[in-house]
């Protein structure tokens, strides 16, 4: 196994447990913005994933040799300083709950590059169970993310064409 390549496997992992650390507290942060009771659950199932997630990755941290902290994850720390700005530049709850969502989406797909990003990692350094562990969260996130359109598709949009 090329060391350069697993020490590389060890800092995503690194980058992604901060990455979802982060994104508990913003998913926190928008179930709070959030006025439609749909969206604020889906925020709040998202803050447990994400939590959850994290938990997974310090596992794989572990037992790849490698420490859970130390490592922010610039990335995600601006991701959600621009969707804290999105949503506060909202005018009314409608608006409010489409940049929730807006937002929301903007960090899941960070999240599934990442995802699936490392999981390939994993699978080239030959740590099926590992790359399969990876891609299951990453099947989360990309469940939450179709969540997110369809909630967007129907009530979000159609109070938005309605005002």
């Amino acid at each position: 196994m090329n060391e350069s390549y697993r020490e590389w496997y060890i800092q995503g992992l690194q980058a992604l447990k901060s990455a979802s650390e982060l994104g508990k507290q913003a998913a926190q942060a928008s179930a709070d913005a959030a006025t439609n009771p749909e969206l604020k659950r889906a925020v709040q199932e998202g803050s447990q994933k994400a939590e959850e997630h994290a938990r997974i990755i310090g596992q794989l941290l572990e037992k790849a040799g490698g420490s859970a902290g130390g490592k922010q994850n610039e990335i995600m720390e601006g991701i959600c300083a621009g969707n804290q700005q999105v949503i506060e530049a909202a005018g009314d709850a409608e608006t409010r709950d489409a940049a929730v969502i807006a937002s929301g989406q903007i960090a899941l797909h960070y999240y599934i590059a990442a995802y699936g990003t490392l999981a390939s990692t994993a699978k080239h350094l030959g740590l099926t169970e590992e790359a399969a562990q990876i891609s299951a969260m990453n099947d989360d996130i990309k469940a939450q993310d179709e969540r997110y359109t369809q909630m967007a598709e129907s009530f979000i949009n159609s109070d938005a064409k309605a005002a």
